[in-house]
């Protein structure tokens, strides 16, 4: 018994060294051999020419803490019903969480260093739940971003907003009876219906408020990073007030979330995709297109702060990382 706890505490520690070095490599190639990274940095230099710019920056950088205050805050809302955790240790998973994302496309990956974090919930269950967080952050993304296109688009109005409402009204739809999603067990061969229905009760433990207050706080973290954008349009000098700085943005983080690509490319992607949807838009308001390397790069600037960085301090903190467990912790 004592030889097999020596064996599942190396492999556990030698599982943890190698997701280091390799966060170490992947966040090495991401940052400092990126050339888009080295490109924002020149134009840093560049455009940069007075205080207020660098203040505007700050300010940007500064939200970055609150804005996974939040997302810790809506994790911890979210797992409640299976295990109940700390702020604390709920603003520490978030940060595991970006590093872990920075493996897979999409960051998919962004709730295998969340449940590793966990101490007694059904991991299978708590992998579930994202689903609720990530359901209502998409519903922020696409209500504002379709929203948005309305005053981005001049051609048949009615019939996108038609469409436009139809599809806020069935995202909200199954979003508050998410708990039906249990009823999918028939899809399933009979002998794994039980096994399938157990987990899936997890959309049944909460209330209609519970699912408000984390759809609400999804939506205070849509515009907090969204205003973390528009401060650092400003920081570039792109001659943009909110409103007209908030229709571009919003369509790109539409556009960013229908559109798969591999991590490692994303800074290229997301520079890319606000480079159309901005320089369209500032043609649109007669507006010189030539600032569309400066949307790249405060584009990249925020992936720096609001990805990069949570995701080099996640590495410190793989050691809490719990990948195996005694059954009395099951």
């Amino acid at each position: 018994m004592i030889h097999k706890a020596k064996i599942i505490k190396s492999t556990e520690l030698a599982v943890k060294i190698i997701i280091v070095l390799l966060g170490i490599l992947v966040l090495y190639q991401k940052i400092f051999m990126n050339q888009n990274v080295t490109d924002v940095w020149n134009e840093i230099k560049t455009s940069f020419i007075n205080k207020n710019q660098y203040i505007l920056m700050t300010i940007a950088f500064l939200l970055v803490p609150i804005n996974i205050y939040m997302e810790g805050i809506k994790w911890k809302m979210q797992i409640k019903p299976i295990e109940n955790i700390s702020n604390w240790k709920s603003f520490l998973s978030i940060f595991t969480g970006m590093t872990a994302g920075m493996f897979f496309p999409n960051r998919a990956g962004n709730f295998l260093g969340r449940i590793f974090m966990l101490e007694k919930a059904d991991r299978i269950k708590a992998a579930m739940v994202t689903i609720v967080g990530g359901m209502a952050q998409m519903i922020a993304t696409v209500v504002i971003g379709l929203i948005a296109a309305l005053f981005f688009v001049n051609k048949n109005l009615v019939l996108i907003s038609f469409i436009t409402l139809l599809i806020l009204i069935l995202l909200i739809l199954i979003y508050f009876n998410i708990h039906l999603l249990k009823n999918i067990q028939f899809l399933f061969p009979k002998k794994y219906k039980e096994k399938v229905n157990y987990y899936l009760e997890v959309f049944s433990l909460y209330s209609k408020v519970e699912l408000l207050k984390i759809l609400l706080i999804s939506f205070a973290r849509y515009f907090l990073y969204t205003f973390q954008f528009v401060l650092l349009i400003w920081a570039f000098n792109i001659p943009l007030t909110y409103f007209q700085a908030m229709i571009p943005i919003s369509l790109t983080y539409l556009s960013m979330m229908i559109i798969p690509f591999i991590t490692i490319t994303e800074i290229a992607v997301r520079g890319s995709v606000s480079i159309v949807i901005f320089e369209k838009w500032l043609a649109m308001n007669e507006i010189s297109t030539s600032y569309g390397i400066m949307v790249f790069s405060a584009s990249s600037l925020l992936w720096i702060f609001n990805i990069a960085i949570p995701a080099v301090i996640g590495l410190f903190l793989t050691h809490r990382l719990k990948f195996f467990r005694n059954k009395n912790e099951s």
